[in-house]
């Protein structure tokens, strides 16, 4: 079935600014990372992810939609480890990514510690804001931004990733459950989000909202992406050469 115009104009915002394509993306997959800078991309990237079901149980209130409901509710259920299968049966996605940081070698009281501790970049603290902010707008928008603009980017991402993480860095399987978890989930979701936004935007005016909506959001998680690559590799070979001269 061919796509409708609208399908191709999310899917088009998407593509302009998709975080597979960042300085931190191409970084990470080409090894030039290292098991501290990862924990140190955890510490970040936890306290966006571990609110996300927040923000979708937000949006679920005042949603008056059964069948989108049923299907948020889906999402926070499996996010927050309360249904699942074989070994992602009550696991807490959240909690798969701190046993990643333990791998890495950062402490999981670091990692929840960091936002009452001052350690959150701007950035990181601006994609949270959004989101919040997001979650309160009409059902249709919020899920526009959240699900397409956010969240099915994420199979592409995890999928470009994850390889390096076994191949360079040295992990085990066992060890980066939380990235082939979401290539799986992520990629079930934003397909639903498409499917909802497709068909609870039913006017030209929405339509335009949900598409700059879209936009926003892959602007908001690249600004993040850009706070790491500065914080992390910029700043310290910057920091290098002046010592160095």
């Amino acid at each position: 079935m061919a796509k409708s115009a609208f399908r191709q104009a999310l899917e088009e915002a998407i593509e302009q600014r998709h975080s597979a394509v960042h300085s931190w993306s191409e970084a990470w997959t080409s090894g030039k990372l290292d098991r501290r800078l990862l924990g140190e991309w955890v510490k970040q990237h936890f306290h966006y992810v571990s609110h996300f079901s927040e923000w979708l149980g937000v949006v679920y209130a005042s949603c008056p939609h059964w069948d989108v409901q049923h299907f948020l509710l889906e999402n926070i259920t499996e996010e927050e480890g309360f249904v699942g299968s074989g070994d992602f049966a009550a696991v807490r996605h959240s909690d798969l990514l701190l046993d990643f940081a333990e791998t890495c070698g950062m402490k999981r009281s670091e990692v929840l510690a960091a936002q009452t501790n001052g350690e959150l970049l701007p950035e990181t603290m601006g994609l949270q804001s959004w989101c919040a902010m997001q979650a309160h707008k009409p059902f249709v928008e919020a899920l526009s931004g959240l699900l397409i603009g956010l969240e099915s980017q994420v199979p592409r991402i995890y999928s470009k990733t994850t390889p390096p993480l076994l191949e360079k860095y040295g992990f085990a399987e066992d060890e980066v459950t939380f990235f082939t978890l979401h290539i799986v989930a992520d990629a079930e979701h934003g397909e639903k989000g498409f499917e909802i936004v497709e068909k609870y935007a039913t006017t030209d005016e929405q339509r335009t909202a949900c598409i700059r909506l879209v936009k926003e959001a892959t602007m908001m998680r690249r600004l993040y992406l850009d706070g790491l690559y500065r914080k992390f590799l910029v700043q310290p070979q910057a920091e290098g050469k002046k010592l160095a001269a």
